[in-house]
């Protein structure tokens, strides 16, 4: 669900996945195709807000995607709730619509896509979190046809 007032309509796209340690950051394309890793943020950095902004501007992003980690019975959770109050102390920097998208499996998925490209433990470690959030974005992204562009 994105935000009432300001719905998710242009691209392209910016995708979180927001752990208690990190955050992966990956970003759509600008015909709402696919989503790319681009970076690794430590969550423990309290300027964390400011580099997104940063990466926002660079990449000319128009609105954000935050993974929503919830039970696998659908509930909400500490993890959850942790994922919502980093979206509220991002909003002190961007005023950018924001949108949640269910990440239940995403870390999985992402490792698994990493062992596939045949990458050390080490390396999966290091790219599973933008992985994450590029899986997290491709999601939503089929989710919502409407904003590819042809």
């Amino acid at each position: 669900m994105a935000d009432a007032a300001r719905p998710l309509d242009a691209l392209p796209l910016l995708g979180l996945d927001i752990g208690t340690k990190r955050i992966g950051v990956a970003v759509s394309d600008r015909l709402g195709i696919g989503a790319r890793g681009i970076a690794r943020l430590s969550r423990r950095d309290r300027l964390w807000p400011g580099k997104l902004r940063d990466i926002i501007e660079a990449y000319g992003v128009r609105g954000i995607v935050v993974g929503l980690p919830r039970n696998m019975d659908g509930s909400e959770g500490v993890q959850a709730a942790d994922a919502r109050a980093a979206v509220r102390e991002l909003r002190a920097f961007i005023e950018l619509p924001v949108a949640f998208q269910d990440e239940r499996l995403t870390t999985w998925l992402a490792k698994e896509r990493l062992y596939a490209q045949g990458l050390s433990a080490r390396k999966v470690a290091e790219r599973v979190d933008q992985t994450a959030a590029a899986i997290i974005l491709e999601d939503f992204l089929q989710l919502h046809p409407e904003l590819r562009r042809s």
